[in-house]
């Protein structure tokens, strides 16, 4: 009996450390991969650079509930990313796949977000939707130059729903 506590207690210690390794390996990975898309994203704008925000997978129930609160969840779309301009935090999916350009394209898309705010944009235009808009158009963007063919049929969509994300109803 004591030896098959010690194996499990063994197993369970080896397994919380190699899962704690994991997670640092992958903040300190999103963490250089925000700083160079901040770079990317300012080279392709006229935004200045941030401070790289904070970034936390959650899984996907989290993520919607952080992006519709209140709301019944069983018809919301999933979601990939969130930012949240009050905290400077960027929630992912926790299986977002930081080796995968289409994935990662999200951070991408949310760092977007974050210049934007960092830099005042929402105070300069007529309507979120042309935030949205550029988020989408620099992410499919840089998709491209990562060697996706059709970036905006990888992220599921066309040119015409990029334009209604951008356009300004009112």
């Amino acid at each position: 009996m004591r030896y098959k506590l010690r194996i499990s207690l063994f197993f369970i210690i080896f397994v919380t450390v190699g899962l704690t390794q994991a997670d640092d390996d992958r903040s300190k990975r999103v963490m250089a991969l925000s700083s160079n898309m901040i770079l990317w994203v300012v080279s392709h704008t006229e935004y200045a650079a941030p401070d790289p925000p904070s970034v936390e997978f959650i899984d996907q129930m989290a993520l919607r509930q952080r992006c519709y609160p209140g709301l019944d969840l069983t018809h919301v779309p999933q979601l990939w990313g969130i930012y949240d301009p009050v905290t400077a935090t960027i929630y992912l999916d926790d299986d977002c796949r930081l080796d995968d350009q289409v994935s990662a394209s999200y951070l991408l898309h949310e760092i977007v977000h974050h210049v934007q705010v960092a830099n005042d944009a929402h105070l300069h235009v007529k309507c979120r939707g042309r935030l949205e808009g550029e988020a989408v158009t620099l992410q499919a963007q840089w998709l491209k130059e990562k060697g996706v063919v059709n970036p905006l049929e990888a992220l599921g969509i066309d040119e015409r729903t990029l334009e209604i994300i951008s356009s300004c109803l009112h």
